[in-house]
């Protein structure tokens, strides 16, 4: 169709029937999302989040995909700005905005209150209602500290490290500088990788730290006397050196040492592969040189046997024992063990029949009243003493 010959007024009626519309899909959109999560499909793919699966499969930067997930989790406990968002009386950019501070006492009035307001009255309002207190400067100081410890659950390290604000920013800020931003990657993940390559150095130049580990018949330590999975030990072995050694009356002799992959080798697989290898995963920063055939099985470190792999998907690899076809053009396969692949295709969901809204649900009713955020306070509240008449929280 020519939108040159269509009136201006079915053009304005078409806009809003498609905010109206919008609305509607994003609130069934959520609510897949929310069931989607608690499920955890995106463990079946091998991913490490659900925001990886959605940048993954439906296109979504990282950003955009927590965002939304955030919000799907929040609306479990919010019907009446669930109902909102799903019949179109409230758009997506009003509910994202709600979700940051309604709870389920103020989620009435919240939502009486936006299908009144405009959104950008909407996000002011949010704003006044996150307001924090100062903490104590000199009690900042005094707490400042950092404490690290295995985990007793899974055996991972954990640090905590706590600092007065000022130089908690001034930390942040240097994270900040040097964390790359990945699809499908989880922030706290990426700040996690980037702390690392702050202490320990670049992938490519860096002498990457002595990591002992003895392994015996059927156990396996680190110095310390940490237990560690014998999985995480092939994983270890897969891009570090490894030397056997052999007990013997005279003491214990080494029999045979193993390089880690060089230098050349790892800049070969940067520059060749951009980012990590695994299906869907789009990690550019820290990775490991896995061996394709394990080193157990015989594999050498060479690079038609090794390929970029991120940390998190290597340890995957070696922990549900996938199996990886590397093919003569670089293209990698990654299966499960009994043959069926991670990346699969996804069939037609009959369930997916969004009902469109009435188009003049999503419309505020605000006419240029002049906002009061005190009376906003007030009605958010005061439980069960809202007023009849929701436009006096945006009326002079």
């Amino acid at each position: 169709m020519d939108l040159t010959a269509v009136p201006t007024e079915y053009l304005e009626a078409e806009l809003v029937s498609h905010a109206a519309f919008e609305a509607t899909g994003m609130a069934r959109m959520l609510d897949v999302l929310a069931e989607f999560d608690r499920r955890r499909v995106w463990d079946s793919w091998g991913c490490a989040s659900p925001q990886q699966w959605l940048g993954w499969k439906c296109g979504l930067a990282y950003g955009a995909a927590s965002e939304r997930l955030r919000v799907a989790r929040a609306l479990n406990g919010l019907p009446a700005i669930r109902e909102g968002l799903s019949s179109g009386k409230l758009s997506y950019s009003k509910v994202r905005e709600l979700t940051r501070v309604a709870t389920p006492d103020t989620d009435d009035s919240l939502a009486t209150i936006a299908g009144c307001a405009t959104a950008a009255q909407v996000a002011m309002i949010v704003r006044s209602l996150r307001k924090r207190t100062p903490k104590d400067v000199a009690r900042q100081v005094d707490s400042r500290g950092l404490r690290w410890a295995v985990d007793e659950e899974d055996g991972s390290m954990v640090f905590t490290l706590r600092l007065p604000t000022e130089t908690g920013q001034a930390v942040a800020a240097a994270l900040q500088v040097v964390t790359q931003v990945e699809a499908g990657v989880p922030a706290h993940q990426s700040r996690a990788d980037a702390c690392v390559a702050l202490i320990c150095g670049d992938d490519e130049v860096r002498a990457r730290p002595e990591v002992i580990v003895h392994l015996h018949a059927d156990t396996a330590a680190f110095e310390d006397s940490t237990a560690v999975a014998p999985e995480i030990v092939e994983c270890l072995a897969c891009d570090g050196a490894v030397t056997t050694v052999a007990d013997t009356p005279v003491g214990p002799i080494t029999i045979k040492k193993d390089p880690p992959p060089s230098r050349t080798q790892r800049r070969w697989l940067k520059l060749r592969h951009r980012t990590c290898q695994f299906p869907g995963c789009h990690h550019t920063g820290s990775f490991d040189a896995h061996h394709v055939v394990h080193r157990g099985q015989g594999g050498k470190t060479r690079l038609s046997n090794m390929v970029r792999i991120c940390q998190f998907h290597h340890r995957l690899v070696h922990i549900l024992d996938l199996r990886l076809t590397l093919h003569p053009d670089r293209r990698l396969d990654v299966t499960f063990p009994a043959g069926n692949p991670i990346d699969r295709s996804i069939p037609y969901s009959p369930f997916v029949a969004p009902v469109p809204a009435d188009p003049n649900l999503i419309s505020s009713t605000w006419s240029g009243e002049r906002l009061q955020l005190d009376y906003v306070h007030l009605a958010v509240t005061s439980i069960g003493h809202y007023t009849a008449n929701p436009r006096a929280a945006v009326a002079a």
